[in-house]
């Protein structure tokens, strides 16, 4: 669910290195062909014996940007699908077999939250209908017997109502978290309520609340007689305002813990966050001197551990993004296009370091799809043992999915955008390289500068990320060079937020420069 305001495009120009990333592997993508399988986007999953379990999410691309269009009913998927990617074949059951209208509504869902415990998928929330024209953020736990569920399948193509067990709990009532499971028990990590219908500006057909939280609990018991236990709450209402994101398992080869990724919408601008946050049980720590460019959206995600060097490396998959590169060149869209990069975070030394494969997307895909880990990879809390990949590829998994899209910014194109929801299936391999499969890194930690609104008049409003505090250098500069406003003021270290006043300049587009300890950042914005 993306609200988003006018294109604004931004050339981010930091001139210092993030760090040295040394990602040693090159990315192998290759296309499966398997033509009975459906487009599809936003869905959750579970693996069993080979199998790929699927539930919910759109059969359609982006949604539409009219309430009345938007998240329809006939972009539901209504069915659980069966695929196996090694015979490349599927089966199907409808999820009308559950004679569970509440339980049907949810299972239809898109933006669900969900993690698989062994032989149990726990799925809690995730946006859609209820009945036939109203929208919700559905307040349940469902707990899914896999070898039942898929056993139904396999057999007769039917699904039992009692393979599912649910909980209805308001606190569920939540799209775009992560649901996490760590330590016996399962943390789901921020997200939104939405109610209502869609729209972009804000109008009153729905209401919206982040939750702001971590919101713990546990599942005891045997299926089908178990219980749930709720747990105090965790809430950091900086950190945790974010959604439609990735969340990922880490390790220092010692403890695990997760990293909360990007994410949308800062409360200021309607623009990505650009810092992690590492979560150790109930202590939440904020990354220093990181900023995330690329892959912002939730997108698939792979996650790998070299125990000889000691390095944690995080690979994103496409996606939807603030960042991209033309070239050499980082560009900053504040349309927040689709993107078809592979970044790579590494988490070396206690520092984590930001760069781009050489490999890339063969298309503007990965929002909404999910990565399929092969299970006989030697991993933990789904990190991939990577010490024994060598010069020859290892296939470590797949891609199912996600939004396609024609472009990089289709949002705004027109009454209906032409995304669609991809049906392509990527396998996905490794092999060691020297040097780095890799490019340049990025820029250091961004002075994420923003002015919003934009376009502005009448007061220019900038916001922006100190390294520290002191002296900080503006200028609003014509775009054939002609500077308007030089200026310094004192700022504090970290998010500040100024007003640099009426310009009494005429209406037009402006270049705003900003320079702090030697680093700078520049934007276009437009003054009407």
């Amino acid at each position: 669910m993306k609200h988003l305001l006018s294109l604004v495009l931004l050339i981010g120009a930091a001139v210092h290195g993030q760090g040295q990333g040394s990602f040693p592997f090159e990315i192998v993508l290759e296309p499966l062909e398997m033509p009975s399988v459906p487009g599809l986007q936003s869905y959750v999953k579970a693996e069993y014996q080979g199998d790929w379990l699927i539930i919910g999410g759109r059969t359609d691309g982006l949604h539409q940007r009219q309430p009345w269009q938007a998240f329809d009913a006939d972009g539901h998927h209504l069915n659980a699908l069966l695929i196996n990617p090694d015979s490349a074949s599927m089966l199907w059951a409808p999820l009308s077999d559950l004679n569970n209208d509440i339980l049907e509504a949810q299972l239809s869902a898109t933006n669900a939250n969900f993690s698989q415990v062994g032989d149990y998928l726990y799925i809690v929330g995730g946006y859609g209908l209820s009945g036939s024209s109203v929208h919700i953020s559905h307040p349940l736990l469902t707990v899914v017997n896999l070898p039942a569920v898929v056993a139904g399948i396999r057999s007769n193509g039917t699904l039992d109502s009692a393979a599912f067990v649910s909980f209805t709990d308001e606190d569920f009532a939540v799209a775009g978290a992560k649901l996490m499971h760590l330590d016996s028990t399962f943390w789901l990590v921020g997200g939104h309520r939405f109610d209502g219908q869609y729209n972009p500006m804000g109008h009153d057909t729905y209401t919206q609340t982040y939750t702001e939280a971590i919101r713990p609990f546990k599942v005891s018991g045997e299926f089908p007689a178990l219980g749930l236990t709720k747990l105090a709450p965790i809430i950091d209402t900086d950190e945790l305002h974010r959604r439609d994101y990735n969340v990922t398992y880490m390790t220092d080869g010692s403890e695990y813990f997760y990293t909360v990724w990007s994410g949308v919408f800062q409360k200021t601008v309607d623009l990505p966050y650009l810092g992690a946050v590492e979560v150790h049980g109930n202590s939440l720590v904020s990354v220093p001197d990181f900023s995330q460019y690329l892959n912002h959206y939730h997108c698939p995600t792979l996650s790998l551990y070299e125990e000889n060097q000691g390095a944690m490396y995080t690979v994103f998959f496409g996606g939807i993004a603030q960042y991209y590169y033309s070239g050499a060149t980082l560009i900053q869209d504040d349309n927040v296009p689709f993107v078809n990069t592979i970044g790579v975070v590494e988490k070396r030394d206690g520092g984590y370091f930001e760069s781009r494969s050489s490999t890339a997307m063969p298309e503007f895909v990965g929002a909404g799809a999910e990565f399929f880990l092969y299970p006989d990879l030697a991993q933990n809390h789904h990190i991939l043992t990577a010490d024994s990949i060598g010069s020859d590829t290892t296939w470590v998994g797949h891609i199912y999915g996600g939004i396609s899209s024609p472009a990089a910014n289709v949002f705004f194109a027109g009454m209906t955008n032409p995304s669609t929801a991809s049906s392509t299936i990527y396998k996905v391999g490794l092999l060691r390289t020297e040097p780095a499969g890799l490019t340049e890194d990025l820029p250091a930690a961004s002075l994420q500068l923003q002015v919003a609104p934009n376009p502005s008049r009448d007061e220019l409003l900038i916001q922006f990320n100190a390294p520290s505090g002191g002296r900080a250098e503006f200028a609003v500069i014509t775009l054939d060079g002609r500077v308007v406003l030089s200026e310094a003021q004192i700022v504090q270290k970290g998010m500040n937020n100024l007003n640099l006043g009426d310009l009494m300049v005429a209406e037009g587009n402006y270049i705003l420069r900003m320079e702090i300890e030697g680093r700078s950042q520049q934007l276009r914005f437009s003054w009407h």
